[in-house]
Order: structure tokens, then sequence, then C-alpha cells
């Protein structure tokens, strides 16, 4: 797919789902026993899931049951969970029963990968347990520590100011350390507590920064008739807030993020559909230096599983400095399943007020942006064996230019503006910040589109490999200036140990194009390589689901 932030975003998602999932294990964290008496909760899940999707024979709901006779009923009850999937949709699969399955999975991960059966079904029972990511949280408690260690090494390139240097090389040590606890006492309370360790050293700079990352009370009304969903749901405190791609909204993961001191209020009349109301002002130090508020409102339909449309509107005064400046942005998102392939598209468009120096007075921003991307998965038989797991992905993204910055006399007003939201369509070396254009030396490049093709492929089902290449090209330069920025190529080795351990190899290049020959008369590429581990250890304690067996 694209590049290592992406391939990445793919290892934290399974860590996540993984750490989700363990909501569900034993308060004490031991073993599962074997055999498993009649009364443990993985039993009686396995039993239950057994009788609700009509699997025979039953579990004997009075005697213990050997381990490996649990799993195998597990398997046939997930081989069947499947098929009616696949042949009556959502509807045959219940909530519940996707949060019991999840949980199983989790706690009975040792046998189920030691399973040839089990492994045969493991991608489509991943894209069912997307299905069953509640928002009502499944855990009373949840304390652990994630984040990720990682090495780079540069040529051509500073990477704490993140320019073009040639004849420069540099290298350094990175890290994103998160310790956090969860509380969910009941339906109706969260505390949510997540500290931050983010620095670097290297390059002859180095950079620590303890804080508090997130730390927010959520209190909510869940609709009694249909469990995991809330009426209304108020999160107050420091918070992240990302939505759709993070095309226009995201949380910077793989640097420092990016909070809020911000009230949400979340309300969903139907489990189609969410409604977002927020506003707040950028935290610190996640905000490198940024001040200002943010408010705005993100609205969220799902006509059927799989597809989803939305609609946004935010107001930003990010570096407010003189009266009236400020950033609105509106647009929607639409995805859903074309075939084997995923169609994804958004659209925005930037209004607002901008002060120019020059003339004492403010400029009207009117600037627009989106992307269209294609994602496709499929078997392929490589070389008359083994059929493999591939992805392919296509993207076309891009925002609108200035002339008048381009030549150095204007406030760039017209330029589409999504910096600080870490967004993998403009790649992943960090050579290209954002759309809004992109600087060598003192010549500036104002707008810019991005054409992708990448590709994937699962040799097993813990190691992937993927290459991307994305060409750049400005929308507007300086006169006698060429508009090619370039190339990036990315290399990616994504090794998934388990659910709480990930590591990541990559070699990126950069081919600068006739552009920064022409703003600094040099021809060298950028090379960059990289080596991250990333992980995510908690302790769990699990909150009855009486409901599962109702």
């Amino acid at each position: 797919m694209s590049l290592w932030r992406t391939l990445v975003m793919l290892v934290v998602a399974s860590l996540v789902a993984g750490t989700a999932a363990a909501s569900r294990e034993n308060p004490a964290g031991e073993g599962i026993p074997d055999p498993i008496p009649a009364e443990h909760w993985v039993r009686q899940d396995v039993a239950w899931l057994g009788e609700n999707y009509g699997v025979e024979p039953a579990l004997n709901a009075e005697n213990p049951a050997a381990k490996q006779e649990v799993v195998d009923r597990f398997i046939d009850v997930l081989k069947k969970m499947v098929t009616d999937y696949d042949k009556n949709g959502s509807s045959a699969v219940s909530r519940d029963g996707l949060e019991s399955m999840r949980a199983v999975i989790v706690a009975l991960e040792n046998e189920l990968f030691a399973n040839k059966a089990y492994m045969n079904i493991r991608r489509r029972i991943e894209q069912l347990l997307v299905l069953a990511e509640p928002p009502v949280p499944v855990y009373k408690s949840k304390i652990g520590v994630n984040g990720f260690l990682r090495t780079d090494a540069v040529d051509n390139f500073r990477l704490p100011d993140g320019e073009f240097n040639p004849e420069h090389g540099e290298g350094r040590f990175l890290y994103r350390i998160k310790p956090y606890a969860y509380f969910h006492p009941n339906d109706y309370l969260g505390l949510h507590m997540e500290g931050q360790g983010y620095g670097y050293k290297g390059g002859n700079q180095s950079e620590w920064k303890p804080s508090l990352y997130q730390g927010f009370v959520e209190a909510q009304i869940p609709v009694k008739a249909s469990p995991g969903r809330n009426w209304l749901a108020l999160k107050a405190g420091r918070q992240e807030f990302e939505y759709g791609s993070a095309f226009v909204q995201g949380a910077d993961a793989f640097f420092n993020g990016l909070t809020f001191d911000a009230v949400r209020l979340r309300t969903q009349p139907r489990w189609s559909l969410t409604m977002d109301l927020l506003g707040g002002q950028y935290a610190a130090p996640s905000s490198d230096g940024t001040e200002g508020n943010l408010a705005g409102a993100y609205f969220t339909y799902e006509p059927a599983d799989g597809d989803v449309i939305e609609a946004y509107a935010f107001r930003d005064t990010a570096d407010d400095r003189q009266s009236g400046e400020h950033l609105n942005t509106s647009g929607y998102r639409s995805a859903g399943a074309v075939g084997i392939f995923t169609l994804e598209h958004e659209g925005a468009y930037q209004t607002g007020e901008v002060f120019n120096p020059n003339t004492g007075a403010n400029d009207e921003i009117r600037a627009y942006g989106g992307h269209v991307d294609l994602t496709g998965e499929f078997l392929l038989r490589w070389f008359g064996g083994k059929a493999f797991d591939n992805e392919v992905f296509l993207s076309a993204a891009a925002g609108s230019g200035d002339q008048n910055a381009a030549d150095g006399i204007g406030t760039g007003n017209k330029e589409f503006r999504n910096s600080n939201h870490d967004t993998s369509l403009v790649g992943d070396m960090g050579v290209v910040g954002d759309f809004s254009g992109f600087d060598v030396g003192n010549h500036h490049a104002s707008g810019l589109a991005a054409f992708t093709l990448g590709w994937g492929i699962d040799f097993t089902k813990k190691l992937n490999f993927s290459a991307t290449g994305r060409k750049f090209i400005a929308q507007k330069v300086e006169t006698g200036f060429n508009r090619d920025i370039g190339v990036e190529t990315d290399l990616t080795l994504a090794y998934t140990k388990n659910k709480d351990t990930a590591f990541v190899l990559g070699y990126d290049r950069f081919f600068t194009g006739p552009f920064f020959r022409d703003a600094s008369g040099s021809d060298k590429d950028v090379h960059y390589a990289y080596a991250m581990v990333l992980f995510n250890y908690d302790w769990t304690k699990r909150k009855r689901v009486s409901r599962i067996r109702q």
C-alpha cells in the first residue's frame, strides 16, 4: 500500500484491535486452563456462539471440555459466521456475536495461530472484526504503555528542519512512549489519562518533551435497547481529533501527535449516523508552538457495511496574530466497495482571512484540495505455487496554488493548507510536508499534485512487503522554473510478531526533479533509511457482558 506510514498505520491498527479484544481476558491474566471448566467465560462464549449460529454438535453445557475441542468448535463457528455474512450481509452477524468472537480469538491466540484451518480464514475474520469496534468499551480498566522506537539515517537532507541540504548526511534516534490508564466503572462514565515522552537525539540536536498527552472525562447516555450505542457522549479535556483519512484533520501519530484542550459532543441517533460537535484550543507541547482555536462539526453516515459518507466544517485560528485571521474548511468524504476495490474520494474548500503585511489588511482565502484513492485486495498465485494476499493502491491528490506566493510577493491565500496531520498522501520521507507548497532554499513551489502507485504482498500472515512510487508536480512556480518536483519511492518490510509488538524496516529515495536544480543548482537525490519497533503492552480488567448470553 502506501509506504511506511500507511503500513505502520495497519500495524498499529492490529495492535489496537488486539488490545481492545484483550478486554475479555481473565482479570488476573492467567492462561486458559485445559480442560476448560464449564463455568469459564471462554467455554460459555463458544457454547453461546455455537448455539446462536447453529453449529452442531453442541458442547456439553455441564462438563469440562478439552481446550482443543473448544478450539475446533470455535473454528467451526467462525466458518459459519463468515458463510452467513457472505450470504446475508451484516444482518446475519450480530454486534454481540462479533464482540464475543473477538474476545475469544485473543484468549486462544496461540492455539488458533497454530491451526491451519483458522489461518485459511484469518483475513476474512479480520474483515468481520472491523464491524465490532464498539463505541462503549467492554472493559472496566486498562493500564499499559505503547509507542515506538526508531532510528533514521538520511543523506542530502536535514531531519530536524525537514529541508533539502545537498552534501549533508545525519542520523538520529527518535522515540515516543505513552503510558496510559483508562477507567470505565460503568456504562455512563469514562476517565482516560495518557502521558507522553517524545524526543530525539542526533544531527547535533536533541529534544525531550514529557507531557500530559491526553486527559479527559467522558460522560455518556447509552441506548438500553441497543448495547454499544450512545444517545449522547460528552468528552471534556485534552484529546485528539482525527477524522476520515486525516486528509484535513489528523493526529500526527508518527511524531509527537496533536491534541487540544477541548470539548466534544457526540450523538448517535442510529447505528448508521454519528454527529460530532467540537471546540477547543491547541495544546502544548504537541502543537509544536502552534496557538489558536479549533471548532467544527463532523457528520458520518454508513448506509451499508464498508460504505461511508461524511461531511465536515472546521474553523481554525491557528497562529492568529492579527484581528480577523482564520481558516474555514468545509468538505465531504465518501468510501465504498467497488468489486474487489475500495474507492475513496474527498474534496474540501477553504475560505477565511490572512493578514497581508504589505497592505496592512487581510486577504481573503480561496483554496481547494482533494484526493481520489482506489485500493484493491486479491489473491495471486506466484510461480504456480502458493497464493499470496496482494494489494494495489492508486491515488491522485492535489491542493490549489498561488502564483503570487510562488513569486514571493503574496500571502499564499490561494494555497490549500492541510499541514501537521501526517497524511501519507504526501509521502513518507517528510521531504514534502503538505499540499500547500514546497520550498527549496529561498524558492517556493505553490500548490502540489501527487500521483501514487503502490503494491503490497503478505508473504506470510505476519510478514508484509510494500513498494510505492509517488510523482509530485507543482501547481505554480517562479517564471522560468520547472514544475516537476520529483518522484519518491519507498520500500517497506513489516513484521507483526504478535498483537503487542511489530517491526518495520524501510528504505526511501526521493529522485529530485528539475525544480530542485532550478532552485538549488543540485541534482542530488535524498536517501532515507529507518528501522523501528512498535509496541503496546497492557493489563486489562474486563467487564462481564451478560447480555451476550441473554
